[in-house]
């Protein structure tokens, strides 16, 4: 199939260049770099729901009219994949004898880095390997990413029970551990995975910075947290917590657990408000402390308040003039 693609604008795309003369010492040299796209393993989807294949990237050049994304799927038992989408300067291009006609669908963002795509009614022949491969010249990519599409039979499934604290307080320069469990219907099997994200003081939205399936852990390289982060759960033990080391000030935050067990999903991750003090400043009484005591003093108050009442009524119900004389001569009246 011959797909049409649309010429750049020279002025944009073009980098003109003075190529140096015969016996010149200064050649003119141009330096490439690679174009860094991430994409998930695996991705089970239920028959009949839509999936969505994510494929995000990173380019140290600015996104032109020259960056283009290129879709393809191998099919289960096929040796050569099937290029199904191009999308460039705004446009989508569909292969129209792909086996998702009148499916796939264009659902990402290149301002964002976000090259992604959806096929609508997903059926087990969708099965296989689906490639990425994003282009921003002169950055180029080595080898498209790829991420093997799993359709499962609908199910009917339960939430997980996710548990994070609410706060933690953390002295700066030592080793935060961020704790997280988790309880699932169903046994931990090699499609559980971990993701950790990270929502910056005054941020409105999270950064992605952690993932664990399979027992491979995968920290992003552009996180606050390079070379920080570590895995410190078993999924085995429903733990899926990490920790930083040398925390700053900068890690102030939100953190996000998030933990899926197909096909156990969860409805809410779990977050923990991390607070990174001076040394020697950790608070003496937690929040959570404080709260509980607050509640205890207020409950033996209304407490005592009670039983004093009951008292004082008691007493006056004793002086109460009955009208008999010989009842209130008993009673010392």
């Amino acid at each position: 199939m011959h797909i049409f693609i649309p010429r750049c604008d020279q002025q944009r795309s073009v980098r003109l260049l003075e190529l140096p003369t015969r016996g010149s010492n200064n050649p003119y040299i141009i330096k490439v770099s690679a174009v860094d796209m991430k994409t998930p393993e695996e991705l089970f989807v239920e028959n009949g729901t839509e999936a969505r294949l994510p494929c995000t990237f990173s380019s140290s050049e600015v996104i032109s009219c020259a960056t283009s994304v290129s879709w393809s799927v191998q099919p289960e038992g096929a040796t050569t994949p099937i290029s199904f989408l191009y999308y460039s300067q705004g446009n989508v291009y569909l292969r129209k004898d792909a086996p998702f006609k009148n499916r796939i669908s264009w659902t990402g963002d290149l301002n964002k880095r976000d090259a992604s795509v959806s096929i609508a009614n997903v059926q087990f022949q969708d099965n296989g390997t689906y490639f990425c491969d994003v282009k921003n010249p002169p950055d180029i990519v080595f080898m498209p990413v790829e991420i093997r599409l799993r359709v499962v039979q609908r199910v009917r499934v339960s939430a997980l029970d996710v548990k994070t604290p609410e706060e933690l307080y953390v002295e700066n320069g030592t080793e935060a551990r961020l704790p997280c469990t988790f309880s699932s219907r169903d046994v931990i099997s090699s499609a559980a995975s971990i993701s950790w994200s990270f929502q910056p003081e005054g941020a409105t939205t999270p950064i992605s910075f952690f993932y664990y399936s399979q027992g491979n852990a995968y920290p992003g390289k552009d996180t606050p947290f390079k070379n920080r982060i570590s895995w410190a759960g078993d999924l085995n033990k429903k733990d899926a917590s990490v920790t930083i080391a040398n925390v700053q000030f900068r890690d102030n935050g939100t953190y996000f657990c998030d933990v899926k067990n197909p096909p156990d999903i969860v409805v809410k991750p779990g977050e923990i408000r991390l607070r990174v003090v001076q040394r020697d400043n950790l608070p003496a009484f937690p929040t959570g402390m404080v709260v509980a005591i607050a509640i205890g003093v207020t409950l033996v108050v209304l407490l005592l308040i009670a039983v004093i009442v009951c008292v004082v009524r008691k007493k006056n119900s004793k002086k109460h003039y009955s009208g008999d004389p010989d009842i209130d001569a008993r009673l010392g009246m």
